[in-house]
């Protein structure tokens, strides 16, 4: 009997010990899923500065990067669903910087273009009197 209950301690042992290693696993893999998203929001906030977001949408740029800020320390603090949860909003931010920049650009193009196809136009009336 004695044995029998050694058999049942080092089993309710092994189980505990166990169940540990899973929440530590589960636990590191919730921080390296934190870290992903973060190292997207880095790449969407740098392909958003590359489409000059900085001066064509900078309040939008500015909000991502401060939800990226506040993703590094929540991931600090090991709030890893926080950081989860920060990280995907500025890359939906980064996103939305970045394609409002690419439309302000191309509107100015339309813009120009439009003007120069009125002052070219308004070449060949003065010609053509």
């Amino acid at each position: 009997m004695d044995l029998m209950k050694r058999i049942v301690r080092y089993s309710f042992g092994a189980a505990a010990l166990m169940g540990l290693m899973i929440a530590a696993g589960c636990s590191s893999m919730t921080a390296n899923l934190a870290g992903e998203k973060i190292s997207r929001g880095e790449k969407a906030v740098a392909d958003a500065k590359e489409s000059n977001a900085l001066l064509n949408a900078p309040d939008d740029l500015s909000v991502a990067q401060g939800k990226l800020a506040g993703a590094r320390e929540a991931l600090a603090k090991q709030d890893y669903e926080e950081a989860a949860r920060l990280a995907d909003q500025a890359s939906v931010d980064a996103d939305y910087a970045r394609a409002r920049a690419t439309t302000q650009k191309n509107r100015k193009t339309a813009d120009e273009m439009k003007n120069n196809i009125e002052a070219l136009r308004q070449e060949i009336q003065r010609m053509s009197k």
